[in-house]
């Protein structure tokens, strides 16, 4: 229920707020999306545990599931440290046998493939750290519509436009990183 989501963020606002603020003094990375939180932690392991021990005192509810490692993947992003740069790209499943399968099967309009094709191409512009990453998501995209019976004259239109409204054509056939 939309309550509940309400209710649970309001409690996570309030034992978060002593993680975030251990993080910021850090100058750390912190993301959140619902209940899961991912944050950089790059002290020892020891302070790790003695800080949620601390929160899991305070607020005996909060159930953690930690796991320390120097790659991650959270929210179908890969993200890792490599070298101190952060480096992400698209996270796909690649023993699944539907991967190319379109979430809405039947009674969606082809603007609702639309919009989803360019909300696609817009999430892999923001969360790919290198260009040949966004090159090989916006290939994957396309394929998943052909494969779907959406003809190339209608991907073609959608990438053109993709490119065009974000002023990057010469994005399109390029793959110089600096650029």
């Amino acid at each position: 229920m939309p309550i509940t989501d309400t209710l649970s963020s309001i409690y996570l606002f309030q034992w978060q707020a002593k993680l975030l603020r251990i993080i910021k003094q850090k100058d750390e990375f912190f993301g959140r999306c619902e209940d899961e939180l991912f944050f950089a932690w790059n002290s020892s392991s020891n302070e790790l545990h003695d800080l949620l021990q601390s929160i899991k005192v305070q607020y005996p509810i909060v159930y953690f599931h930690t796991s320390i490692s120097s790659n991650v993947n959270y929210l179908n992003l890969y993200i890792v440290n490599q070298n101190g740069q952060l480096y992400t790209r698209i996270n796909r499943d690649t023993t699944l046998k539907e991967n190319y399968i379109l979430p809405y099967v039947t009674g969606h309009p082809k603007l609702m493939y639309s919009i989803r094709f360019r909300s696609a191409l817009i999430r892999a512009a923001c969360c790919c750290s290198l260009v040949k990453d966004f090159q090989q998501e916006r290939i994957y995209l396309e394929l998943t519509l052909l494969v779907n019976g959406y003809s190339l004259e209608f991907v073609e239109r959608h990438v053109e436009h993709f490119f065009d409204y974000f002023h990057a054509y010469k994005m399109r056939y390029l793959m110089d990183q600096m650029i």
